[in-house]
């Protein structure tokens, strides 16, 4: 019977221990846990939502919000106190004012918090409390459109199977819209709608006839498709070609079937004809070797033009070059499409520098990328020619040889014109022929710093080239000719042409070679001084303690901000993995290293947690034995440094052969150890260098080293000699007199000439003896005292070191970093020299009788001060016209006022409701007034009690004057005058240079049709140059040159009805509407389908071959090809990264692409539309055809496996508690199955009991 009691308790041991763990799965979420994040939003109003999941109320007070590996602190912005009740939310808001001006209705607790930006592809967030332990901390997943909500607050898993992109919006403040429990319906499935376009609809017997059915759409994919050609043959493909074996009409049908099975069909009629001995015979471009060559072309342009590349057919054909290709030595260029007919030429304009000035290699490749022909020259491998002079062309003669010409005959017969050359005697350094004789040129010499190096990369990745960047530090454009670099072999790289005032070049590929591991750039002014210079790495120029670091393969290094310079490279310059060539850096690296020694992270280089904090150069007797140096980890983890080196001011170095450090541990290498000898007199420098040879820790000490006394850090990070050495211990200040600690007050970002606190009144002295204070600023001035004001008057990086000496000649100096920028450097864009903060708009004028064109806006100075509104902007609401940016040097004097009218401003108010905005340099709104039930000829204002109002009695530039309406005379407006506006006949590369609400006609290809991106909209684009469509749109010459300029510019077209036409792209048509904006992206906005003629069928418009980083608004409405590698996929979106930049590729509902046939890491060729949104500019295939996988990086696979095996270690984790809870059951179902067991008697028991009550 004991035993079985025993074995009775251990059965419902065994059984609570399996609920027990079962509960403990769930106990160990956070009860404060993140619920719901706002990163779609715009900046400025991103924000956090918390949730109290536990069982009692929270205060959050201390807490902190963990973004970027930065604490951001919480300020109570709205509730009673910041405590957290039960199943109670809160948000923490980036901007609490421009949250709560945006939510109003939102009632729960709020925070006031700030941070850069919340990352839409996801980043690492963290909570923590009030005694700095981390509460949650995770990975969020991406979502770009719309909130990422939780699903289940005590579930700790993070990835899309707990979080989900909220359907349309957001639920700040209140229960989530996905939460557990919460059933949506389904969206129930579209048919799919079968669309296919033809090369030609009439075609000769035996003729390739080419059919794409890539724009039909469905809402999830479509699965197939079906083509019957009419005459018995089929194809299943997305596009197919066919051949038709005699003459009469084919219906051609296209059947389309979805992932559910629904199908939609589209027939087409061909008609094919017989061909007469009249019709040219098309030419087969899979088999032809064309008579075609490369004639001429420019690879050095002038200033302000372009390369471009002629071809001329010198056969009796012509020939079509849609397929056809050109590349230089790097990869493809260029894809033109026009027709060259017999004996004629075509010319193919490069919108970008792509040819190499000193040699390159161009290849015309075929259909089928079979190369019909090639030139090499220059500096080139196996060139034949010579690189032709700036401005100069290559061409062929009537000997058909190349020869160089200064006479460029771009689409027409060549004219070989033989550049003259000149003698230059001088020993000046040229990059082309000087004056003859002995005359020495004399050229104009430029200051220091006036244009300096930004950004190199010396180890480029596989296929990019080195390049030095420079940035031009002055107000004025400066010509660069007879310019040059040079690196450490002194190899030179001249220059030419100009750099804008603040502007960029980027020198590709300069002579010589940038040596990895470390090297010396110079750059000289034509005179021959030096005007910057930048070591790197491991190059000795003296003193390599200030050396930027190497940048390995990724990397470049620039500067932390364009221009600045402290004249120290290893403050300067940061390694970073955004490359920016020709664009204003941006410092940012993923790298992350756990053990905290120097790896970077964020914006932070070679921070070490490891300090040198004592140094002993003199102990009495021999110094072989106890000379020493000590290292201490700082941080509250343990640091590995093995391979890290120490050194002094010679070139000795030690390398650490055991670096694992402890939290807290000291670390002391003796003389004896590293070989080290330390200097007792003329001053030493001790470094600690990381394993690329940076040094990333310094101490040093000037003058002698007094016998028995350890130099040694104290507290605040300054240095003192100290007669109590301690050795592995902290230290302490002690002697006959202590130096003095030092404590600095001051702003480290201040602005150009404003005058600048520096206060050090809490310097102490360990003796309380009396000290002098010595200020150096890093601009050849100096000053004296405890607290002073110093102005810096030009923008840089300054050392300011101040020096303090006590009674007893013991002197200690710190040193600290001041950023002097304009004042348009800082958010807003002004820091606050005059009180524009107080600005008001005093008198809108919206709708005057008569023209429009009277309409103004009013400001107000309501202070004693004069106002400056450089660069300020007046705009009406959020996407209607262009802002209006204030001129330089415009003021109000103090009680004053300033009327901007429409014909300055251009800024066009409706007459029935819109918005007056006063705007920061920046965008930041800082004043805004709605109006609507507008008068005629009425101005609004305000009145005594700061009410708008409408006053009948207009005073432009005087004090408000209150009249009533005149209700005789005024009437509410509904719509703007009736004044018919004129339309103006323009250009897709004019377009942009109208106004807002101007109405235009023009003329364009149709790129993506409507139902694609959008049921109310599609996309033109204009052909390629040289395959120009005539239209009845007049073409000025100004646009012409824009249009040669910008290649294939585009823009969207809006309809709300979407009562559009019959289109195919591919289809050239004339549109007329009014130009407004969405998003900041320009569209035309029709009226009804009047407005829109089809014209004429022309080839299907191509992408123009660009770089990521060329991305931006003078692209926006493109067809572009792009290349790069696939770095972030989701079923919505990817990321493309060519090494010029990153670009996200948006799926858009109606072009059908199917993201799961795609992989991180795969290569892929992506042709799309550029679009505009308010978070940044996006590409949008238009279907699955325009994303073409072509090839894989290798060293994802490496990523794949990781993958694998953490999916194996959580599926093992899944099924932890349900081994147990089998391996119970089985226990269980034994002892209930034993002799005498207690379990079983209970069984018996309970059975009985049920069958009496039966």
């Amino acid at each position: 019977m004991k035993q079985d009691i025993y074995l009775f308790i251990f059965t419902l041991i065994l059984l609570g221990s399996v609920f027990l763990f079962s509960a403990q799965a769930k106990s160990d979420a956070p009860s404060i846990v993140i619920t719901e994040i706002g990163a779609y939003e715009s900046s400025g109003v991103e924000w956090i939502e918390l949730f109290n999941a536990g069982d009692s109320d929270i205060d959050l007070t201390g807490w902190k919000f963990v973004e970027a590996n930065t604490n951001h602190s919480l300020s109570l912005a709205q509730g009673d106190d910041a405590t957290l009740g039960q199943n109670e939310y809160a948000i923490i808001a980036q901007n609490d004012e421009q949250f709560r001006t945006k939510y109003p209705n939102v009632t729960a607790i709020i925070f006031d918090s700030s941070w850069s930006t919340l990352n839409e592809s996801g980043e690492e967030l963290a909570l923590k409390n009030s005694d700095g332990d981390i509460v949650e901390q995770f990975t969020y997943i991406a979502s770009s459109d719309f909130s990422l909500e939780r699903i289940d607050p005590l579930s700790q898993n993070y990835t899309d199977a707990n979080w989900k992109e909220h359907p349309n919006e957001n639920t700040a403040g209140v229960q989530n819209y996905w939460h557990v429990g919460a059933e949506h319906d389904e969206p129930i499935n579209q048919a799919p709608t079968a669309i296919f376009s033809v090369s030609s609809s009439t075609i000769f017997v035996h003729a390739t006839i080419t059919f794409d059915a890539s724009n039909s759409i469905d809402d999830v994919g479509i699965a197939s498709y079906s083509w019957n050609f009419g005459d018995g043959d089929t194809a299943t493909t997305v596009t197919t070609t066919h051949e038709y074996n005699a003459i009469g009409n084919y219906d051609v049908m296209l059947t389309v079937k979805d992932t559910d099975d629904v199908e939609d069909t589209h027939t087409q009629t061909i008609s094919v004809v017989e061909q007469t001995e009249e019709d040219e015979k098309p030419i087969d471009t899979s088999t032809t070797n064309y008579n075609i060559r490369i004639n001429e072309f420019v690879s050095n342009p002038n200033t302000d033009e372009h390369e471009w590349i002629e071809l001329f057919n010198f056969s009796t054909s012509s020939i079509v070059l849609t397929g056809w290709t050109l590349h230089d030595g790097a990869g493809q260029i260029a894809a033109p499409t026009s027709t060259i007919e017999a004996n004629n030429f075509a010319v193919v304009e490069l919108n970008s520098s792509k040819l190499n000035n000193g040699g390159d290699k161009i290849t015309l490749n075929n259909t089928n990328d079979e190369t019909i022909n090639a030139i090499a020259y220059g500096d080139w491998e196996d060139a034949t020619i010579t690189a032709p002079g700036k401005g100069n062309a290559m061409a062929i003669g009537d000997d058909d040889v190349w020869h160089e010409t200064t006479s460029s005959t771009k689409g027409s017969e060549n004219i070989i014109t033989a550049p003259v050359e000149e003698i230059d005697d001088t020993p000046a350094p040229s990059s082309g022929g000087g004056g003859g004789g002995s005359v020495t040129p004399s050229y104009q010499m430029y200051d220091e710093g006036v244009v300096v190096i930004n950004e190199l990369v010396s180890d480029p990745q596989d296929g990019e080239n080195e390049f030095v960047e420079l940035f031009n530090t002055s107000n004025t454009s400066i010509s660069l000719d007879n310019w040059w670099i040079e690196d450490g072999s002194e190899a030179k790289t001249m220059l030419e042409g100009s750099i804008a005032a603040h502007g960029f070049i980027v020198i590709d590929t300069p002579k010589g070679n940038l040596n990895n591991s470390g090297d010396i750039v110079l750059l000289f002014d034509p005179s021959g001084k030096n005007i910057d210079k930048v070591t790197y790495g491991t190059w000795d120029d003296g003193d390599t303690s200030d050396n930027a670091p190497a940048p390995p393969d990724p990397l470049s290094i620039a500067r932390r901000s364009d221009g600045l310079d402290a004249d120290n490279d290893f403050y300067d310059f940061i390694l970073t993995d955004t490359i920016t060539k020709g664009k204003p850096n941006i410092i940012s690296l993923t790298t992350t290293d756990e053990s905290g020694t120097g790896q970077v992270l964020g914006t932070k280089i070679f921070a070490s947690d490891v300090r040198i904090t004592e140094i002993y150069p003199n102990p009495p007797g021999s110094d072989s034995e106890d000379e020493c140096i000590e290292l201490y980890n700082t941080s509250d983890k343990t640091v590995d440094i093995t391979g890290w080196k120490l050194g002094d001011s010679s070139k000795k170095r030690y390398t650490l052969t055991d670096g694992h450090m402890t939290p807290g541990a000291y670390l002391v290498l003796k003389r004896a150890t590293t070989g080290i000898a330390l200097n007792n007199s003329g001053g030493e420098e001790v470094g600690l260098y990381d394993p690329n040879g940076a040094m990333v820790e310094k101490a040093q000490y000037a003058g002698s080293a007094p016998e028995g006394q350890s130099w040694a850090r104290k507290e605040d990070g300054s240095w003192a000699w100290t007669t109590e050495v301690t050795p592995s211990e902290a230290n302490v200040i002690e002697g006959k007199s202590a130096a003095p600690i030092i404590a600095i007050a001051v702003d480290t970002e201040v602005t150009v000439d404003e005058h600048v606190l520096f206060d050090a009144s809490d310097t102490t002295d360990p003796e309380s003896e009396d000290m002098i204070f010595v200020w150096s600023f890093g601009d050849n001035s100096t000053d004296e005292g405890d607290v002073i004001t110093h102005a810096f008057g030009e923008e840089g990086t300054y050392t300011v070191t101040l020096a303090v000496t006590d009674a007893s000649g013991n002197t200690s100096s710190k040193d600290v970093i001041i950023m002097v920028k304009n004042r348009l450097s800082f958010v807003g864009g002004f820091n606050a020299e005059t009180p524009i903060e107080k600005i008001e708009i005093s008198e809108i004028l919206p709708n005057p009788k008569g023209s429009d064109t009277t309409e103004f806006i009013e400001l107000y100075n309501p202070t004693d001060e004069v106002i400056d509104l450089t660069d300020m902007k007046l705009d009406d609401e959020e996407g209607g016209s262009r802002a209006y940016t204030i001129p330089q040097e415009t003021t109000i004097a103090p009680r004053q006022y300033l009327v901007f009218g429409r014909q300055d401003t251009k800024l066009a108010l409706n007459n029935t409701t819109d918005n007056a905005r006063i705007l920061y340099p920046d965008g930041t709104v800082l004043r805004e007034v709605r109006y609507d039930d507008v008068l005629e000829g009425h101005s609004y204002v305000k009145d005594e009690n700061d009410e708008w109002i409408w006053t009948s009695t207009l005073t432009p530039g005087k004090a408000t004057i209150l009249s009533p309406p005149d209700d005789s005379k005024a009437s509410k407006t509904i719509t703007k005058s009736k004044m018919v506006k004129p339309i103006i006949n323009t250009t897709l590369a004019m377009l942009r240079s109208e106004d807002v609400g101007d109405t235009v006609t023009l003329s364009g290809t149709v790129a993506v049709e409507p139902g694609i991106f959008g049921t109310q909209y599609f996309y033109i684009v204009d052909p390629m140059q040289g395959n120009q469509t005539a239209t009845t749109t007049e073409q000025t010459d100004e646009s012409q040159d824009i249009l040669a300029e910008n290649a294939t510019p585009g823009a969207q077209v809006y309809m709300f009805s979407k009562d559009f036409p019959k289109m195919d792209i591919g289809d050239i048509v004339q549109v007329t509407g009014e130009i407004s904006e969405s998003g900041g992206e320009t569209r035309i906005k029709l009226k009804e389908k009047a407005d829109i003629t089809v014209l004429e069928h022309s080839a299907l418009p191509t992408g123009v071959a660009t770089d990521i980083a060329d991305i931006g608004e003078e692209r926006e409405g493109w067809l572009v090809e792009l290349h790069g590698e696939i770095t972030e996929l989701k079923s919505t979106y990817m990321y493309l990264d060519d090494g010029t930049d990153e670009v996200k590729v948006y799926f858009q509902r109606g072009a059908g692409i199917t993201p799961k046939i795609y992989q991180l890491g795969d290569l892929a060729q992506v042709t799309g539309i550029v679009g505009q949104t308010k978070t940044g500019y996006r590409i949008l295939p238009r279907s699955q055809r325009d994303i073409i996988k072509t090839g894989v990086v290798e060293d994802i696979i490496i990523d794949r496996e990781t993958a694998a095996e953490e999916s194996t270690k959580e599926i093992a984790e899944k099924y932890l508690t349900a081994t147990a809870g089998g391996l119970t059951a089985i226990l269980i179902g034994l002892l209930a199955n034993m002799e005498n067991s207690p379990l079983k008697k209970l069984l018996v028991l309970f059975r009985k009991k049920n069958e009496e009550e039966d």
